[in-house]
């Protein structure tokens, strides 16, 4: 198909060229050899007279008229998927689609686990491919379907669904010497902590809030990028741990620590679902939102 004097199957290279940035996995991706992949460089070259793509080592660099185009590329990629392609008549029953989820190591546990028991029941054929990274803008490109992630970091382009609160408790092991049964705010300033980071500065994203409300930081020992490794990092040691209330009730059927209230007002984490604005209309995208609300209304 053609839009003046455009293939637009070069549209589909372009966007697994950004995507990847190696002409290789990029054919690969779109199931195209090698050589037909230089033969779409060359005329996607010609047609915006421009490089688009400067090979640096075994990496190919985009220029800066082609991250411009990515965007929105990826939407019209996206749109034409969910309007074209996709059929509109949805049956959870046969649907054997994949659906594409980022979610922590938490958020699996804690809500995915009955998801999936669900989907088994009625939906046995959907197929989920479960990921856990940071990268919000995989929602903005289109690249994955759902994506879970506390409120104040959703794009504010896309729409989401609240699903639950999500509080904290502080939690030490069982043989913490300096740590009683109940722990003061001057415990929890001189303590050792076990700390989640998030990002690309691998900053615990709690410390920013303590720091703005209290003017001094925590004595922070060990990080972990792994929402569910705290409270075994701390078994042994005088250390303790801010985790979310879920994960300690979990943990301390398994593990020997002490559940504890913090000594100070946390605001309650509200876990969001996030969905690129351009799948609103996508059917089974939508059955599955639903049937995620409802099981989250449960736990």
């Amino acid at each position: 198909m053609r839009f003046k004097g455009l293939d637009l199957n070069l549209l589909v290279a372009l966007d697994a060229l950004i995507a990847e940035r190696n002409i290789t996995r990029a054919g690969e991706r779109i199931h195209l050899s090698q050589s037909g992949m230089s033969s779409a460089v060359s005329r996607l070259r010609e047609y915006f007279d421009d490089e688009l793509f400067v090979q640096v080592g075994r990496e190919l660099i985009p220029t800066s008229l082609a991250e411009t185009l990515a965007k929105p590329v990826r939407r019209i990629l996206v749109e034409m998927e969910n309007t074209i392609i996709n059929q509109p008549k949805f049956d959870p029953t046969t649907d054997d689609r994949c659906y594409k989820i980022v979610a922590s190591e938490l958020t699996t546990m804690v809500l995915m686990t009955s998801v999936i028991s669900r989907l088994a029941q009625e939906a046995p054929n959907i197929r989920l491919e479960l990921s856990s990274t940071s990268d919000i803008e995989l929602i903005d490109k289109g690249s994955v379907d759902l994506m879970f992630l506390p409120r104040q970091f959703v794009l504010e382009d896309h729409p989401y669904d609240e699903l639950y609160q999500e509080g904290y408790k502080c939690i030490c092991w069982e043989g913490n010497t300096s740590i009683g049964d109940k722990i003061t705010f001057e415990d929890y300033q001189t303590a050792g902590h076990v700390a989640v980071s998030y990002g690309k500065n691998h900053s615990p994203a709690f410390d920013g809030w303590f720091m703005s409300n209290y003017g001094i930081s925590r004595r922070v020992e060990i990080t972990t990028t792994n929402l569910l490794a705290p409270p075994a990092l701390i078994i042994g040691t005088q250390r303790i741990a801010t985790v979310h209330s879920r994960l300690a009730s979990i943990v301390r059927k398994s593990l020997p620590i002490k559940i504890l209230e913090p000594p100070m007002n946390i605001p309650m984490l509200t876990q969001t679902m996030q969905y690129n604005r351009n799948r609103e209309n996508d059917a089974g995208l939508t059955w599955l939102r639903q049937l995620i609300v409802d099981v989250a209304k449960t736990i």
